[in-house]
């Protein structure tokens, strides 16, 4: 027999678990995680408008260049096997990590739901399954945010920050948004890690079985 079962504890699961990914997820993408100083671009007349921030990400950089201004775009052209001198080696695991930790959890928001219909799979329970895979991930991800800073030292950075610019210390530049929702997203998948055993005994109360006997389909409890 089909049956659909929403708790208060699964659906607080599913939506920290999607919160957690799609910061996660914007975190890899956006070029923001430092931020370097103010820098004046062509064209544009406002005292207010004409400063802009170059910014750089794990594989993605804004930059203010000489003829075409305000510019952002990919610097790992090759992927991972882009110069080190263009890609730091630093970035390049980053990377790695990163994107290994956004697709394991991306795949935990898809059982998340999946335990709404069924319990266990292979004689194991999902529930712990998926919380497994969610403290995988966010180690995963803890990694990429330990690595970016060790490429600080790197040429691309000094040139960004300045020549002081080392590990762990950007110089003139701030850390940027991106790199907050990274630790936020981390944050948030270890702490459904930990809600997915409040979700499990949940689905497992007796008002859900004693509703599940009765042939209910779909169970809705707080």
């Amino acid at each position: 027999m089909c049956y659909v079962i929403i708790t208060s504890g699964s659906l607080v699961w599913f939506l920290c678990t999607l919160v957690a990914d799609m910061l996660i997820a914007a975190a890899l993408v956006t070029p923001r995680w430092l931020i370097g100083p103010a820098q004046p671009v062509n064209g544009l007349s406002s005292v207010s408008s004409s400063q802009r921030h170059s910014s750089v990400g794990i594989y993605t950089r804004c930059k203010v260049m000489h003829q075409v201004g305000y510019h952002c775009g990919r610097f790992d052209l090759d992927g991972l096997a882009t110069d080190s001198s263009v890609y730091p080696s630093e970035w390049k695991a980053a990377m790695f990590f990163i994107s290994l930790g956004f697709a394991l959890l991306s795949v935990t928001v898809l059982l998340t739901l999946l335990t709404c219909c069924r319990q266990s799979a292979f004689g194991k329970s999902i529930h712990n399954m998926t919380a497994c895979a969610q403290v995988v991930s966010g180690i995963s991800v803890m990694l990429a945010l330990f690595l970016h800073p060790m490429g600080w030292g790197a040429a691309r950075v000094q040139r960004l920050c300045g020549p002081e610019a080392e590990p762990f210390y950007p110089a003139d530049c701030s850390i940027g948004i991106s790199f907050y929702c990274g630790v936020i997203g981390i944050l948030l998948t270890f702490a459904a890690a930990g809600i997915s055993l409040k979700a499990e005994s949940s689905n497992m109360r007796t008002r859900v079985r004693r509703r599940v006997e009765e042939g209910s389909k779909l169970v809705c409890i707080p």
